[in-house]
């Protein structure tokens, strides 16, 4: 799981809970926290990258303690473009993008703001492979902006934190950040590039922001957000959740158009996504015994709507809710722990046997270890070849990752011979023993339990040793 460390002043900025408080929250909210001077470190599940921002962890902990929060009907829009072209199909095809204004970063926001960009990529992103964050200094961005591919040596820009101009190719290839997400992209001469209509390059998309433009400093007071990615799921996710994390620190956020041959569409989208749910499924999962009409005091905790219907309003920032059984979740979460109590009144205790087999098995082995013999036990898939020296037989498996481990083993025999060939060069005499079970083929496939073989590796082996441990060990 990701660790994020929050800054304490720049959570104080977005919540009124202590900081003692926030972490005890983030328990009851089933996260593990860990308090320091200054900082708030929180270890954050896969499935909530919206937790991965200061503004997502102090949204859900002000929600938590029943904080009314306010969102615009609907966003404006900022009359921004971004015309895609079909060159990028084959290298990265998705695109989303925000306009956030009239927010104030300073130091400790623009901190946020970069870890953010950061562990999102790197976790939920797959480490920029999967989707990639981009934030410029929207004062320095004309016109509408063109998402296309160029040739690695014909598009040439000064990286950001650089002074010389470099290609693609060489940034790829020579430069520390292209050297590390290089393999972002598919092998060819071709790159994703972002220009606006002056032919300015905002970035190589995953890969790395062109200089001026792509440095965002504490002071900036508008930024143009995209997000690009190979998932157009993901990447419309990532935006509606950076366009929440804004609104919640106070900004404006304005949508961009994105034209491509597929059909325009904007982003980011704040329309809650309906999931249907049973109130009676709802108490059963969690064994709760709660009325329909109550479920919003619990659910409303967890930034859930509900609408005197089936169907509950998910916000666009909850992407790890897809059906009622995540609901559910997060009403055990609402309720807490502690206050789930067992019914002693519903629970039946039985009285088990032990397996006769079982117990046969073990005393034999007691026996087998007693007589000198160590307890090995080998897999049950095997490789087939070595099954044909035994049987003429082998239960081959479907779709096998690897053929050492493909087939059912039909003998015992296989795995202690393989086991004393591993260990050809090991002290002598080696006497082995194995208990487990077997395929055979009779009118059908069928498995036998249990059954035991032995073996001895010694420089002094005779054909009576060899009589006695198969008489010791029954038909194998």
């Amino acid at each position: 799981m990701p660790t994020i460390s929050f800054s304490l002043e720049y959570l104080q900025r977005l919540t009124p809970v202590t900081p003692q408080q926030l972490e005890q929250q983030a328990f009851n909210y089933g996260l593990e926290a860990t308090l320091h001077p200054h900082t708030l470190e929180v270890e954050v599940t896969a499935d909530r990258p919206d937790l991965l921002a200061a503004e997502g962890f102090a949204r859900a902990v002000n929600i938590y303690n029943g904080s009314e929060r306010s969102l615009p009907e609907a966003l404006e829009d900022s009359g921004r473009i971004v015309r895609v072209d079909a060159s990028v199909r084959s290298l990265r095809p998705f695109i989303g993008a925000l306009i956030v204004e009239q927010v104030e970063l300073g130091e400790a926001g623009l901190e946020a703001l970069i870890q953010f960009q950061e562990k999102i990529t790197q976790t939920f992103g797959r480490h920029r492979k999967k989707i990639a964050v981009g934030v410029y200094d929207l004062s320095a961005i004309t016109g509408t902006l063109e998402y296309t591919a160029a040739h690695k040596d014909a598009l040439s820009f000064i990286p950001i934190h650089s002074n010389a101009a470099l290609t693609a190719r060489e940034i790829l290839a020579h430069h520390p950040t292209g050297k590390l997400y290089a393999h972002t992209l598919p092998e060819g001469d071709f790159v994703p590039v972002l220009r606006d209509s002056t032919n300015q390059v905002l970035s190589m998309p995953p890969i790395i922001n062109a200089n001026g433009v792509g440095n965002v400093t504490s002071q900036a007071r508008s930024l143009f957000i995209d997000v690009t990615g190979t998932s157009a799921k993901a990447v419309t996710e990532v935006v509606n959740i950076l366009a929440h994390n804004f609104l919640d620190c106070g900004a404006q956020v304005k949508t961009v158009t994105i034209e491509s041959a597929d059909g325009n569409k904007v982003t980011p989208d704040l329309q809650p996504k309906a999931i249907a749910f049973s109130a009676r499924f709802l108490n059963e999962m969690i064994g709760t015994n709660i009325a329909k009409k109550d479920l919003h005091t619990y659910l409303s905790r967890m930034g859930l709507e509900t609408t005197g219907t089936n169907v509950i309003l998910v916000p666009t920032y909850r992407t790890d809710i897809f059906s009622q059984i995540d609901i559910a979740g997060d009403l055990m979460v609402a309720v807490g722990l502690d206050q789930l109590k067992a019914d002693l009144g519903v629970i039946r205790f039985h009285t088990g046997t032990a397996d006769s087999l079982k117990d046969l098995s073990h005393t034999v082995g007691d026996w087998a270890q007693r007589m000198g013999l160590m307890e090995v036990k080998s897999f049950i898939l095997t490789d087939p070849e070595i099954l044909t020296l035994f049987s003429p037989h082998a239960i081959q498996t479907e779709n096998a990752k690897s053929r050492s481990y493909s087939a059912a083993r039909t003998t015992l025999q296989a795995g202690l011979l393989e086991i004393l060939s591993h260990n050809i060069s090991a002290p002598k005499p080696l006497n082995l023993y194995e208990i487990g079970i077997w395929f055979s083929f009779r009118f059908f496939v069928d498995f036998v339990r249990d059954r035991l073989a032995a073996a001895r590796a010694d420089s002094t082996q005779s054909t009576t040793c060899a009589r006695s441990l198969k008489m010791s060990s029954g038909s194998e």
